[in-house]
């Protein structure tokens, strides 16, 4: 009698082709919605690595799924359906009832205030309340920002569980301004005294004349990524007014995390 082939090989190589083939398609996504501008095929194509021939099959399916959309000169940006999903996310995960929390922290601290969740090696914002000071520091929703010099970096960093691996993925740091910590020890010994009190400080390690105070958002079960922040310009933020807003951060960041569905991470 002739063995027969496992019934399970041909399915199991059409799991892999299908998941490379989703596996593209969400970089393309990605690639788009980290563009300042709409891309052409053959841009998107040279950014991935990718066979034009492999790009230009899966905008089409992306195009008529209505996750991209394409102009007359035959460049691309994220499309409405790309849009409705991010919405549905955004309800899903409670950002629309976070931003009123955002909202009232920046009224009380009269500074501007976000909330930011980790992408790999950067932090994300993805909401944000901008201060009513004239003199303030801006920073729109969608600005990728580095771990290891922003107050919300170091607060995902320092309540990690394990820091020190997370700083050694990290690899080199890069020193941004004259205050930027760029040595591991350094940062280590900073995250031990940002446990112990609960928030973290940047004190102008990424823009110069900018302070902000950060706490990270806890979930039960879930490793920590995401934080929120209080950020201003340093005459607005001394030495004796960090506490005060630690507070706030701290506080705040506990009403973010009862507002996410238990399980989920932001």
């Amino acid at each position: 009698m002739t063995a027969q082939r496992p019934t399970g090989t041909a399915v199991t190589g059409e799991s892999v082709a299908g998941a490379q083939t989703i596996a593209r398609a969400l970089a393309i996504l990605d690639v788009l919605a980290d563009a300042d501008t709409d891309l052409g095929f053959s841009e998107i194509a040279r950014s991935l690595g990718l066979h034009t021939s492999t790009t230009h099959r899966i905008l089409r399916a992306l195009l008529a799924a209505g996750y991209v959309t394409q102009n007359a000169d035959e460049r691309y940006r994220l499309g409405r359906h790309a849009f409705l999903l991010g919405r549905a996310a955004e309800r899903g995960l409670g950002f629309d009832l976070v931003l009123p929390l955002l909202e009232r922290a920046s009224e009380q601290t009269g500074e501007s205030v976000n909330l930011v969740v980790r992408d790999g090696a950067e932090g994300v914002v993805v909401l944000r309340v901008e201060s009513k000071q004239r003199l303030r520091f801006a920073q729109p929703v969608g600005t990728r920002i580095p771990l290891h010099c922003t107050s919300t970096g170091k607060a995902m960093l320092a309540f990690a569980a394990d820091p020190r691996a997370e700083l050694a993925a990290l690899g080199k740091l890069r020193r941004v301004t004259d205050a930027t910590l760029t040595t591991h020890r350094a940062l280590l010994e900073e995250f031990d005294a940002i446990r112990r009190r609960g928030y973290s400080v940047n004190r102008a390690e990424r823009v110069p004349g900018v302070h902000g105070v950060a706490a990270p958002v806890r979930l039960t079960d879930v490793a920590v990524s995401a934080a929120v922040a209080v950020q201003g310009p340093d005459i607005r933020i001394p030495e004796d007014r960090i506490a005060e807003l630690g507070q706030v951060v701290v506080a705040l960041a506990a009403e973010v995390a009862a507002m996410v569905p238990s399980g989920y991470q932001l």
